[in-house]
């Protein structure tokens, strides 16, 4: 398959919107948000242990089996009465619908209470009975296994002067003696109740990941910027990972490095066609909502295309909190070649045919850089020395910058990192930028991939986090100012006095 092709493809997949997006959706709330679920299961696993605990009572049963019979009295020859206890299917269906009423009537349960002298009856007495037979099995269940033992003999015992009130006289032959229980007859069964924690645990933290999925709102396809952001897609910049080597390799995200695979070159070289078809304009601003989403890289890569076409082009490092231009392209060597004014000056690298801007200044000084007069001088007077002046920018959600820097170029873009910002967070800084008229040509969605994992947050490389907007690695320190006012791309090796 060819670069065209396979540009065309990764450009199609990246523009469908069906279920598979949702799916990606819940996917990477799984992975975001996979402590809910550790959370969510520790603390189900740990409450439902502590209720099994503190709500526990100990249960024992003690049975027994015997069969009923009832007595027959019949008249013999002599004129003497005789008693004889009998058995048939009639009288076992007899007694096994009277035998549960019986047992449950307070004639019983007081003959219970009174023979044990007790106040209220101690355990609960039930019965099943053999089907077809006068065979039953009576159980005691109570809290303490003497006691229970103790109601189930003396509601045996008092059974047949309860039951002649209904059935007559009765006689019980035990099968199987009692015992007192040894044991409970239910457990804590911890381990049950503990995977029934797990599971709620569980479904609690997926519930969370799908209501996750469905409130998202960014910006994932190319329709998504068109339709919701009523912008101009200029381009798609696929995610870039590198493999691992044993050997140290060049890591870096530029479409001059060959690592970065044919799809990234390819549509970078795209996405300046687009550029350079779309607008005749000079000074090209490029940023983006909040830090993270690869403005820079964008910026310098677009810069280097530029330079494919034989022109003369300038990276301006508007970035004052965080300059980070020449750390992208650290692997190349810049040197100080034109001072431009007092707070700032050019750098030059033969081999890549690119010059690169950056400010000396002092903290309290960002404000007289940062100066719509001042930037708009600057840059007009350099017009006349290069065909393409790119500027890159703090993001629009953590400075003002990008609002005094958009009034002093000819066109800005607005670089978005697939499926991370929400939505309403770009519209305001597409707002913030119109409200000083400038010009949108459009946005660039960046670190896009495609799939059933939807578009990824890993970026291979792609730009430096801001740990805290302000001054950091590579704010007034080591590119910057450092304490005492000289950083390597400073004052230093690219500025004005020693390093």
């Amino acid at each position: 398959m060819s670069n065209s092709e396979s540009t065309t493809q990764f450009d199609n997949e990246s523009s469908e919107i069906n279920v598979v997006d949702y799916i990606g959706d819940i996917w990477r709330g799984i992975k975001k948000f996979w402590w809910v679920f550790v959370l969510t299961t520790v603390i189900f696993v740990a409450g439902a242990v502590a209720f099994r605990y503190v709500t526990y009572t100990p249960s024992y049963k003690a049975s027994v089996t015997f069969t009923v019979q009832t007595q027959d009295i019949s008249a013999s020859g002599s004129g003497i009465t005789s008693y004889s206890y009998y058995y048939n299917r009639t009288t076992a269906q007899q007694l096994s619908e009277t035998f549960p009423y019986i047992l449950e009537s307070k004639l019983l349960q007081t003959a219970v209470c009174e023979d044990l002298g007790l106040s209220s009856m101690p355990a609960t007495i039930s019965a099943t009975a053999v089907s077809g037979t006068n065979m039953f099995t009576m159980t005691a269940t109570g809290r303490d296994p003497q006691v229970t033992y103790d109601v189930l003999v003396s509601a045996m015992e008092n059974y047949p002067s309860v039951a002649e009130y209904v059935i007559g006289s009765s006689e019980l032959t035990v099968i199987s003696e009692p015992v007192v229980p040894a044991s409970p007859s239910n457990s804590k069964d911890i381990f049950t109740y503990a995977l029934v924690g797990a599971v709620a645990g569980l479904l609690l933290g997926f519930a969370w990941i799908l209501v996750y999925a469905i409130y998202r709102n960014t910006i994932k396809t190319k329709q998504d910027i068109e339709e919701k952001l009523n912008s101009t897609c200029l381009g798609i910049l696929p995610e870039v990972s590198f493999k691992r080597y044993k050997s140290e390799i060049d890591r870096s995200v530029l479409a001059i490095n060959e690592l970065t695979g044919d799809t990234f070159i390819e549509n970078v070289k795209k996405l300046r066609n687009t550029i350079v078809n779309a607008t005749e304009s000079k000074a090209v601003m490029v940023t983006s909502t909040t830090a993270g989403e690869g403005k820079t890289t964008v910026a310098t890569n677009l810069a280097l295309s530029f330079t494919k076409l034989g022109k003369r082009v300038l990276l301006v490092d508007a970035d004052l909190y965080n300059p980070t231009v020449l750390s992208i392209l650290e692997k190349h060597s810049f040197e100080p070649f034109k001072t431009v004014d007092t707070y700032s000056q050019i750098s030059r690298c033969e081999k890549l045919e690119l010059d690169i801007m950056t400010f000396r200044h002092k903290k309290n000084e960002i404000w007289k850089i940062m100066n719509n007069a001042y930037l708009k001088g600057c840059i007009e007077k350099l017009k006349a020395e290069y065909d393409y002046i790119v500027v890159d920018t703090p993001p629009c959600a953590l400075s003002a910058d990008p609002v005094t820097v958009a009034g002093a170029v000819d066109t800005t873009i607005l670089v978005i990192k697939q499926d991370t910002v929400q939505t309403t967070r770009i519209k305001y800084a597409l707002d913030s930028l119109l409200s000083v008229d400038a010009e949108i040509l459009g946005c660039v969605l960046n670190t896009a991939s495609a799939g059933i994992m939807g578009y990824g947050y890993y970026h291979g490389g792609y730009g430096y986090r801001y740990t805290r907007y302000g001054y950091k690695k590579y704010g007034y320190g080591k590119y910057g100012y450092s304490k005492h006012g000289y950083g390597k791309y400073g004052y230093g090796k690219y500025g004005y006095g020693k390093k």
